[in-house]
């Protein structure tokens, strides 16, 4: 059974996990688990963990899988253009931060996403996919141009997916989720960082196994480079980060 790609789903960053599950052609339903290293100062890495039930169900044109939902514009056996949607759980709690300078600072919320999809299927080349989306509830008014290739492999009950890809966000994005206005600096401490925009790279493989007719078993793994836009704001301690996510379904 191939692969089904939902998007890719920002955790922590917009690094976070994509939900790459071998699931149903109509509907099938489970679990899924995700942790990633922090990302922000002296937050505590359980801030990180997502667990939530998945949902992947096709209606045509209409899908919905993971956390993620759109409408087919267009379907050919190798190419596809969709309207899309998909929840953007990256954020920042000042709470959640041991630094009274970080505790100083406005929280950053997660967001509703939507944009415009194109993927197109090669059995000899693989699997591409760029989405263009934009924050739907003016969160950060940014957008977020996403784009991986894919190759699946099937052996048997086992499906192989390695992946490699690369995310762009603007400034309003990167302002928003990374950058210290001078109130801010004013009343923390942290020096004032207005970031551009920013190229994040990453590697990724996702694994499946089908245990019966039935139950699917799945997990996943990415790591990220962040970008110097990111890395550079006072807000953030590391060079990279890494996700890992795992899960089980079962098939109607």
């Amino acid at each position: 059974m191939a692969f089904k790609n939902s998007l890719v789903l920002p955790l922590g960053l917009i690094v976070g996990f994509s939900l790459n599950t071998a699931l149903a052609d109509n509907l099938s339903l489970g679990l899924t688990g995700g942790w990633s290293s922090t990302l922000y100062n002296e937050v505590d890495q359980n801030k990180n963990n997502m667990v939530f039930p998945n949902i992947d169900y096709d209606a045509g044109r209409f899908w919905f899988h993971g956390l993620s939902t759109g409408y087919d514009l267009l379907q050919t056996p190798a190419d596809s253009i969709a309207v899309v949607g998909y929840y953007l759980p990256l954020s920042f709690e000042a709470k959640d931060s041991h630094s009274s300078a970080m505790r100083q600072l406005k929280n950053r919320r997660s967001t509703l996403m939507t944009g415009i999809r194109y993927g197109h299927e090669s059995l000899s080349m693989g699997n591409f996919e760029t989405t263009l989306a934009t924050d739907a509830l003016g969160t950060s008014n940014g957008l977020y141009w996403s784009n991986a290739w894919r190759y699946p492999v099937q052996i048997g009950s086992l499906g192989f997916e390695p992946a490699l890809g690369f995310n762009w966000n603007d400034r309003k994005f990167n302002k928003y989720y990374f950058g210290i206005s001078a109130e801010e600096a004013a009343r923390s401490g942290l020096r004032k960082y207005t970031p551009g925009e920013s190229v994040t790279p990453y590697a990724e493989v996702n694994m499946n196994y089908m245990v019966t007719e039935n139950w699917n078993i799945y997990g996943g793994a990415r790591y990220t480079l962040l970008p110097d836009a990111v890395k550079k704001s006072p807000m953030v301690d590391k060079d990279s980060v890494l996700s890992l996510w795992t899960g089980f379904a079962y098939v109607f």
